[in-house]
């Protein structure tokens, strides 16, 4: 019985071993089918969004809790921040929503999927997402994604809220 459980278990792994990594353009046409692509630009844009904001808090936050700043210093720092950003807003948007950063982070992005996946398991994700239950999930997973992160935050601020209370 050993015996031919350690045969199973060395075919299984020459099978895997021996398994076809999937090519370039099997990936991309996957990726084409999800809208890889599309949804990049739009990740890229919120991100061109919500990152000056997070640039800003970062910077405020460091000149408020740097021990080695004089009030006069922060406060200096603290007006560096608010008349650089508007600059680096502008470049972050401007960068951010260049076409040409898309297509980079897509070719960045093609070897992964040939890392991961086998040729047979893009040819398969590929026919799932060409069928109707994988259009609707591509449709809807942003959807529940949406809804799924609402629900977390939610259940975290309230737990959040729970132990401040009772931590008082």
């Amino acid at each position: 019985m050993k015996k031919i459980a350690f045969a199973a278990a060395v075919f299984a792994f020459a099978a895997a071993v021996h398994a076809a990594p999937a090519s370039e353009a099997s990936v991309r046409e996957l990726m084409e089918t999800t809208g890889a692509r599309a949804n990049m630009a739009i990740s890229l844009q919120n991100l061109a969004k919500t990152l000056p904001q997070i640039l800003r808090m970062r910077a405020e936050t460091m000149a408020r809790n740097n021990p080695k700043l004089s009030e006069e210093q922060r406060k200096a720092e603290l007006a560096t921040v608010e008349r650089r950003m508007p600059g680096i807003t502008v470049a972050l948007q401007k960068d951010l929503n260049d076409p040409k950063l898309v297509d980079e982070l897509y070719n960045q992005v093609v070897p992964l999927y040939t890392r991961h996946f086998t040729q047979d398991e893009v040819k398969a994700l590929t026919a799932f997402y060409r069928s109707p239950a994988g259009k609707k999930s591509l449709e809807v997973m942003p959807v529940l994604m949406g809804e799924s992160a609402q629900a977390a935050q939610k259940l975290v601020q309230e737990r959040a809220k729970r132990i401040v209370e009772q931590t008082k």
